[in-house]
């Protein structure tokens, strides 16, 4: 029996050895998964903001549209809940925010979670915002909790990580994260063959860092065209472990 086989065949929209990806609303997805079935929830959800990047000249470009779901705080509320259950005990649970809206998350976390460190990940480059009334924005914040206590790895760091911001034409989603971020967290609170949870995969670097070391994953993601992208882009990650 695969472990694959504790998790419902529905929605699921390509797999490999390691991994499943659904494709679908993840709330939806995640009641009909079994509860502390999961070692590590590691994800980018919407953060609430309704952001969409003004900086681009081709005002069509897919950049330009507004994150799905970037208006609804319920689905935050909810989504903690849910993965709060998904968890096993003394597991770890890390979500990337925004300064503007960090007392809610912070709470909402608080709720199911022990929040053990808001972390500042020093991105390298400034956004842009109001050129003469603001300071350039510089860093983005990761909130770290606990489902009981769990141990972190090996050496111990600080709360302020320094990672490039993935840019250019590197870049597959507007909000990516460098997948050797993801890889440090990855080493920092699982082991080989955990298995990972990302209900807001985006373009799939937790996929991808999962299957560079050797966890097994399940993603999901609500937009189709990004499914595409994660089934290439894991496809291709494969290729290069060969």
């Amino acid at each position: 029996m695969s472990w694959k086989d504790e998790f419902p065949k529905e929605n699921r929209y390509f797999e490999t050895e390691n991994g499943i990806l659904y494709y679908g609303d993840c709330l939806e997805i995640m009641k009909n998964f079994s509860k502390e079935s999961i070692d590590l929830v590691l994800t980018d959800p919407p953060y609430i903001i309704q952001y969409k990047t003004n900086r681009r000249k081709n005002k069509e470009h897919k950049f330009c549209s507004p994150i799905t779901n970037d208006n609804n705080p319920k689905l935050i509320e909810e989504f903690i809940e849910q993965v709060s259950k998904l968890l096993k005990p003394n597991t770890a649970f890390y979500s990337f925010g925004n300064w503007k809206t960090a007392d809610f998350f912070k709470k909402e976390i608080e709720n199911f979670f022990r929040l053990k460190n808001i972390i500042i990940w020093v991105k390298n480059n400034w956004t842009a915002g109001d050129l003469k009334a603001q300071y350039g924005q510089q860093y983005e914040i990761i909130f770290y909790a606990n489902k009981g206590r769990r141990y972190i790895k090996g050496k111990r760091l600080s709360d302020v990580w320094f990672f490039n911001r993935v840019s250019g034409k590197k870049q597959k989603h507007q909000n990516e994260k460098p997948i050797e971020l993801i890889a440090q967290i990855l080493n920092k609170s699982s082991n080989e063959n955990d298995l990972v949870l990302d209900p807001f995969l985006g373009s799939g670097t937790t996929a991808l860092a999962c299957e560079r070391l050797n966890r097994r994953w399940i993603g999901i993601e609500i937009n189709g065209e990004y499914c595409d992208i994660i089934k290439q882009r894991v496809a291709t990650a494969k290729e290069l472990l060969l």
